[in-house]
């Protein structure tokens, strides 16, 4: 039997791994910084750096009770 593709919509990792991602990325991008500024719309969290943006989006359908 040929495996499922996890890549179609992402791959399961352990929270652990996303927690150390997001601390790196905060860390990387607050370096040397003692303000920035960051948006915020309904489902998502824009951060504004180095010429750039980062967009974490949330998705109410995934998980929701």
């Amino acid at each position: 039997m040929k495996k499922k593709n996890q890549s179609a919509h992402g791959r399961y990792v352990s929270a652990e791994k996303v927690q150390s991602t997001l601390n790196q990325l905060g860390l990387e991008l607050s370096s040397g910084r003692k303000r920035m500024r960051v948006g915020r719309t309904e489902n998502a969290i824009i951060i504004y750096a180095n010429g750039g943006t980062v967009n974490i989006t949330f998705n109410g359908k995934g998980g929701q009770k």
